[in-house]
């Protein structure tokens, strides 16, 4: 679950490239589905090596949230930063959960709810 800043920074300068002409993370806009696209493609590969290692069980789990808090906020008007803090976020409480011991039903509840959490605030913080 390490973050390979490099690797986000490029992807996070691609986002700016084409039709967007801000090159600032805290200009706020509508995210696209292209732009969710993109989130979410890093968040898989940003966590599949780790699926040995956390289990099956548990990435699918960060999936399901991922997707589920990505498509919350599709449209909204969120930033892009806020949406990588999100996602960061996500992984971090993920690896914190398995650090406790936690796992099984317990782990899907608690990620899940983190996740529905940490949507919902983002939505009425925009």
């Amino acid at each position: 679950m390490e973050i390979n800043q490099t690797s986000s920074a490029i992807q996070q300068k691609n986002l700016f490239s084409g039709n967007h002409k801000s090159s600032s993370f805290s200009n706020v806009k509508r995210l696209s589905f292209e732009n969710i696209r993109v989130f979410r493609q890093q968040f898989e590969q940003e966590t599949f090596p780790s699926s040995s290692i956390v289990g099956d069980e548990q990435h699918q789990t960060m999936l399901v949230a991922m997707y589920e808090g990505t498509e919350k906020l599709l449209n909204q008007d969120v930033s892009e930063f806020a949406v990588i803090e999100y996602l960061e976020g996500l992984k971090l409480t993920a690896k914190e959960l398995l650090q406790q011991g936690i796992s099984g039903d317990k782990f899907r509840s608690t990620l899940l709810e983190h996740s529905v959490s940490t949507v919902l605030d983002l939505v009425r913080s925009s």
